[in-house]
């Protein structure tokens, strides 16, 4: 791939009414943007099930010191949304597209459940597209959204030279239910049982080393946590003294996840790599257990299409776009990254392939030009959710003001406030014009596997 930058560079004397001519008539690998020379590194953290209401820096009370301290070199958006659950969530990260429009609309436990999963040959993936434009790249983590077992080389469809994953849950494979002591992990295809190690060492080891190994070139290192996901167990940290309940192994997990971002973060500035390296801290959908913010309760959101459900922490420290240290009360949500991304690597966006972001590299830049998102949505099955930066509507018509009732207890009667009944029809027009389902993202997905497993199971594994 470096041979194609070449070419851009080498045909840059022509002039440029031909430049673009032979431009599109390339390949989407060649359809590199101006600052394709200038690449950033890119790590990409995402904890699963870690809503806003856990990291300290968005007001809960549980110290979070260095998801603070990214924050204070970061921009920290306040209004972040994405599917409350985890795979409609990832999918949506992954590929800019709403669920609607791929169809993967409710959680779907491939490993489990069976099916072909996220097919890279049917929609491209910012990690495809980084790797095929010369980025060095790497998982480690969880990816859960394909079966590993088959095909055994879907994670370099997906774009990655390396891996280190927890597989997820495989059905016929009992070992595979452990993520934290006594891992199952595969790593570059080799697949074992840790005896006696914590799983989140062992691929926070694995991403460490992929920063040194690869610091002399342009990398992608995705971090799809294990953590704080449960069922939690004690940590390195606790262990000798076992937390008595899962929210305790919660918030301990939590203290043990902000810790490892804390050893990233120190790594990448020894290497010397703070400058060029841009780091994306998010939760995937709400949190798993209640916490507390300004010393009041708040409920657990996950899986709900609430505020609490929907809405995440997405923290972004870009020192070649912001010297940060601000936040933004400007709207995004998950379809955003997939733009942003490319945005900041100097790609383009495939021609080909739908795209419903947009991109929040502009107003990380300050750029007078930049046009803020006047909505967003979230989407659980069929149930979906809109707001504009005050009021809030779902799907089965209820209609909320956030700024004076950010629980959603009173649903308003738009009819009696004009401006109240403007917005709702404002934001009814453009829900209407989303899709709410597609086909099927392959053939065996059926939103009805995820209800039958809550039927039968009264706490959620996946």
């Amino acid at each position: 791939m470096r041979a194609a930058f070449t070419l851009v560079s080498a045909i840059g004397r022509f002039a440029l009414p031909a430049l673009a001519l032979l431009l599109a008539g390339l390949p989407s690998v060649l359809r590199a943007g101006p600052g394709a020379l200038n690449r950033p590194n890119v790590v990409f953290i995402l904890v699963d099930d870690l809503g806003v209401d856990w990291v300290h820096a968005y007001g809960a009370d549980h110290p979070t010191p260095n998801l603070d301290r990214l924050a204070s070199g970061g921009v920290r958006f306040e209004t972040a949304w994405t599917s409350p659950i985890c795979t409609p969530s990832r999918v949506m990260m992954l590929t800019g597209q709403y669920p609607g429009r791929t169809g993967w609309i409710e959680h779907y436990d491939v490993p489990r459940w069976g099916g072909a999963g996220l097919q890279p040959s049917r929609i491209e993936t910012w990690p495809q597209l980084l790797h095929t434009n010369g980025y060095a790249t790497a998982i480690a983590g969880k990816w859960q959204i394909n079966d590993l077992r088959a095909p055994v080389d879907i994670l370099q469809q997906h774009g990655f030279d390396h891996h280190c994953v927890w597989p997820g849950v495989e059905a016929g494979n009992p070992k595979s239910e452990k993520r934290y002591w006594d891992a199952f992990l595969q790593t570059d295809g080799v697949r074992r049982v840790h005896v006696g190690e914590y799983g989140p060492d062992i691929t926070q080891r694995f991403a460490l080393e992929f920063i040194r190994t690869n610091r002399d070139q342009p990398f992608l290192l995705y971090y799809p946590m294990i953590l704080v996901h449960a069922p939690n167990e004690a940590t390195p940290l606790n262990r000798d003294t076992p937390p008595a309940n899962e929210d305790l192994r919660y918030a301990g997990s939590v203290t043990y996840m902000d810790r490892q971002v804390g050893e990233l973060l120190d790594e990448l500035s020894r290497l010397g790599l703070d400058s060029r390296t841009a780091v994306i801290f998010a939760g995937d959908n709400g949190s798993s257990s209640s916490g507390m913010m300004h010393g009041h309760r708040i409920p657990a959101g996950k899986g709900t299409l609430t505020q609490r459900g929907v809405q995440v922490p997405l923290i972004v420290r870009a020192p070649m776009l912001t010297p940060g240290g601000w936040a933004t009360s400007e709207l995004t949500d998950f379809s955003d990254i997939f733009p942003s991304l490319l945005e900041l690597v100097g790609l383009q966006s495939p021609l080909h392939q739908a795209e419903d972001g947009k991109s929040w590299v502009p107003l990380l830049r300050r750029d007078t030009a930049y046009l803020p998102r006047r909505w967003i949505q979230a989407q659980r099955d069929l149930g979906r959710t809109i707001r504009d930066h005050r009021y809030k509507l779902n799907s089965d018509g209820r209609f909320f003001d956030l700024k004076t009732d950010p629980d959603e207890r009173h649903p308003l009667n738009a009819a009696d406030n004009p401006i109240w009944e403007a917005s709702r029809d404002n934001l009814a027009t453009v829900l209407a014009s989303l899709p709410a389902t597609g086909p099927a993202p392959f053939p065996e997905y059926s939103p009805n596997r995820m209800r039958e497993y809550q039927r039968l199971h009264s706490k959620d594994k996946n």
